[in-house]
C-alpha cells in the first residue's frame, strides 16, 4: 500500500521537483520510504508503506534490463502462487508482489489485467514502447487520478493533493461535481470535483502515448447465471470467502481487523481467527447515542481476539469537520468517514494492515432499508390486477375489523404505492438515496445543467439496483472513504468481500439467495450463522452511520456552521446560491451536515 506519482513530458527531467513535492503530499500513504526514477521521457515516484518484503520491495522497481519500470499501489494477492507457477522462469531479485506484476507484464503485456488479482493502482513505464501503462483494481479499491498540463505534461497521481502540488494543473471547480455532491453526498466515481483533473474508473486501463490518453474497461461484472442447488451454493460461498480472507492475511507486518458486531465484520474476524489463531480487533462506539460495542465485544470475547475500543465521547467533531477536507480533497459528506478516520488512526498503533467488511452490503443485499422496499416493488410489478385487489380487499378488511393487516399484504401495499410513485427500483432508488430534490439541487447551483448518476433510474430489477451500486456508490462513496481514512494514518484496508473470485461468484447467485421479503444476505447467513454469537445472528442492519444531528447540536459545531454558512463572504457561495442555502442552513439534519462539508472544503481549497 503506497501512493504513486508521475510525469510524461519531454526532458521529464525537468520536473523534477515537481515529482519531488507530489511524492512529498504522499508522505502519509507511504511513510517508510521514498523513491524516483527518471527517463528522458518519463518520471515516477513513490512513497512507500512497507507490507510485503519489507527489505527489497523498494520503488519504482525495474525490469532487469532497465527498460520498463512500475509504481504500485496496493497488494496482489495470491502473488506467491503465480510466482511459483507461470513464472517460475523469471529471474526474480526480490520477494515482493510488485516484482510479480513487472514479471507478468514482461510476459502477458496489457494482458496481464485479465489474470491479476487484488486491489492495485500501478503504472508501468515501457521505455521500449514509449508508453505509460495504467490500470485501476475492478471495484476502485485504490485510487487513480489524472490530467493534463497547459504544456501538455502527462501528471498522474493516488490523490487529488498531489496533483496539484505538482504545480503544473491550475484545477476549475466543476458545478457539475458539486451538484452530484449535493444530491449524493458523494462526487461521482468516475469524475472529480474538477473540471480538468479525471478519475480513472474502477476496471479500466489507460494507456498513456503519442501525446494521448486512452482509457478503456478490462472487466465488467459477470451475468446473473449460476446453476448451483442453494446448498452447493452454500458450500462454494463458504470455501471461497475462507480462501480470500486467508490470501488477505498474508503479510510480513502485523494484521487485524475492524469489528462491528455486524454479520460482515464478525464473519471476517472469525474466519481470521480460525487462519491466524490469536487476532487483533478493533470497534467504534457512538456512546450512548448508537452502541455496537456490546456485539463487538461479545464476539471478540468468543474467539479469544485482543480487543480494542473507542468512544467518541472525547472527541471534537468540529476540529475533525475541518480535517476531513484536506483528508479527502474533495467534499465528501458521508458523516460516517470521521468513526471511520477515528478506528484507523487507532489500529495503526497495533497494526499495519487491517481487515473490513466493505462490498458486502452491494454484493449480497444487504442495504435492508433500501432493498427490502424495492424487493416488495418489483415482487408488486408481477401481481395480476387481480392478486393487487386481492391486496386492497385484505387490508380493508383487517381495517373494517381492527386486526393486524399480514406482512405479506403490507409488503404488497408497499411494492403497488411504490410502482405507481416511481415507475421502475432504479428511480425509487434514487429517490432512496438523494438528499437534496433535482428543483433544491437546481436552485442550490443554478450553473449545473445534468445528473451524472441519472442512469441509476433505468435500472428495472433489484438485481440492477445492487449492480449499479456496485459501480456507482460502492468505489465513489465506501471504498473512498475506506482508501483516504486509513491512508491518512499510513494503515492498509484490506476487503475480503471484494476478491475477484469470491465476488465474481456472489454475482453469479440468484436473487433468492441473497434478498427475500423477510430477509437480507441471504446465503451469508445460512453459510456463516453458525460462527456468530446469538446477539449478533437477530440483529438487524445497523450500519455505521453518524449521530449528526447530535454532533450538529454540539457547541462547537454550532459556531462553525454560523462561521461559514452564516457568512456572506464564504467562498461556498462562490458556487452555490445563498438564498437557497438559508433554509437548509437553519436546521440540524443531514442537509445541513452536506452543505456545511462543502461550504469547509470551498474554504480550505
Amino acid at each position: 500500500m503506497c501512493g504513486i506519482a508521475g510525469i510524461v513530458a519531454q526532458d521529464a527531467g525537468r520536473h523534477k521537483a515537481a515529482l519531488l513535492r507530489m511524492v512529498a503530499a504522499l508522505r502519509h500513504r507511504g511513510p517508510d520510504g521514498e523513491g524516483s526514477h527518471l527517463y528522458p521521457d518519463c518520471a515516477l515516484g513513490h512513497a512507500r508503506l512497507s507490507i510485503v518484503d519489507i527489505a527489497g520491495g523498494a520503488q519504482p522497481m525495474l525490469a532487469p534490463d532497465g527498460k520498463t519500470a512500475i509504481v504500485l499501489n496496493g497488494e496482489i494477492y495470491g502473488y506467491k502462487e503465480l510466482r511459483a507457477g507461470r513464472l517460475r522462469d523469471y529471474p526474480f531479485r526480490t520477494q515482493s508482489d510488485t516484482e510479480v506484476l513487472l514479471a507478468l507484464y514482461e510476459l502477458e503485456r496489457h494482458r496481464v489485467l485479465d489474470i491479476l488479482p487484488g486491489m492495485f493502482s500501478f503504472a508501468l513505464w515501457d521505455d521500449r514502447r514509449h508508453e505509460l501503462f495504467c490500470a485501476r483494481d475492478r471495484f476502485g479499491e485504490k485510487p487513480f487520478f489524472y490530467a493534463t498540463s497547459v504544456d501538455g505534461s502527462f501528471v498522474f497521481a493516488s490523490e487529488l493533493k498531489a496533483i496539484l502540488a505538482s504545480g503544473l494543473i491550475d484545477p476549475v471547480l466543476d458545478p457539475e461535481g458539486v451538484a452530484h455532491y449535493l444530491q449524493y453526498l458523494y462526487v461521482h466515481p468516475h469524475r472529480t470535483i474538477y473540471r480538468n483533473i479525471q478519475v480513472l474508473p474502477p476496471a479500466h486501463r489507460l494507456l498513456f502515448r503519442d501525446g494521448r490518453a486512452e482509457v478503456t474497461p478490462y472487466w465488467t461484472l459477470p451475468t446473473t447465471q449460476s446453476q448451483l442447488g442453494p446448498d452447493d451454493a452454500v458450500e462454494q460461498f463458504r470455501e471461497l470467502l475462507g480462501r480470500a480472507v486467508a490470501r488477505q492475511l498474508v503479510a510480513d507486518v502485523p494484521v487485524g481487523a475492524f469489528l462491528s458486531g455486524g454479520l460482515d465484520s464478525s464473519t471476517i474476524v472469525a474466519l481470521a481467527a480460525r487462519t491466524n489463531g490469536r487476532c487483533k480487533t478493533f470497534s467504534f462506539g457512538f456512546g450512548p447515542v448508537i452502541d455496537e460495542l456490546p456485539y463487538a465485544r461479545g464476539l471478540a470475547e468468543r474467539y479469544g481476539t485482543e480487543h480494542t475500543e473507542l468512544v467518541d465521547q472525547d472527541v471534537d467533531i468540529a476540529d475533525l469537520l475541518v480535517r476531513m477536507s484536506a483528508v479527502y480533497d474533495e467534499p465528501f459528506g458521508d458523516s460516517s468517514n470521521i468513526p471511520t478516520f477515528l478506528l484507523c488512526q487507532m489500529a495503526r498503533q497495533h497494526v499495519t494492515v487491517a481487515l473490513a467488511g466493505e462490498g458486502a452490503d452491494e454484493l449480497l443485499g444487504g442495504y435492508s432499508f433500501w432493498y427490502r422496499s424495492l424487493f416488495n416493488m418489483e415482487r408488486a410489478g408481477r401481481l395480476r390486477a387481480a392478486a393487487r385487489g386481492m391486496v386492497r380487499v385484505t387490508a380493508a378488511l383487517c381495517k373494517r375489523a381492527g386486526v393486524t393487516t399480514p406482512d405479506w399484504a403490507l409488503a404488497a401495499q408497499e411494492g403497488i404505492a411504490l410502482l405507481r410513485q416511481h415507475g421502475t427500483p432504479g428511480a425509487a432508488h434514487v429517490a432512496q438515496t438523494s438528499y437534496f430534490t433535482a428543483d433544491e439541487i437546481k436552485a442550490l447551483v443554478p450553473t449545473h445543467t445534468c445528473d451524472p448518476h441519472r442512469s441509476v433510474s433505468f435500472a428495472r430489477s433489484l438485481d440492477g439496483v445492487l449492480r449499479l451500486d456496485l459501480l456507482h456508490y460502492l468505489p465513489g462513496d465506501i471504498l473512498v472513504k475506506a482508501d483516504r481514512a486509513s491512508m491518512a494514518h499510513g494503515l492498509e484496508l484490506r476487503a475480503p468481500f471484494l476478491d475477484w473470485e469470491f465476488a465474481s461468484f456472489c454475482l453469479s447467485l440468484p436473487m433468492s439467495l441473497k434478498v427475500t421479503r423477510t430477509s437480507d444476505k441471504v446465503i451469508l447467513r445460512q453459510a456463516f450463522a453458525e460462527a456468530w454469537t446469538p446477539a449478533i445472528r437477530t440483529r438487524g442492519k445497523q450500519g455505521f452511520g453518524a449521530p449528526v444531528a447530535h454532533w450538529l447540536r454540539r457547541r462547537s459545531v454550532q459556531a462553525l456552521k454560523r462561521e461559514v454558512l452564516g457568512n456572506p463572504s464564504s467562498r461556498i457561495y462562490d458556487v452555490v446560491s445563498r438564498v437557497a442555502v438559508a433554509p437548509f442552513a437553519s436546521r440540524d439534519d443531514y442537509r445541513t451536515w452536506a452543505l456545511l462539508v462543502l461550504a469547509l472544503w470551498m474554504e480550505g481549497r
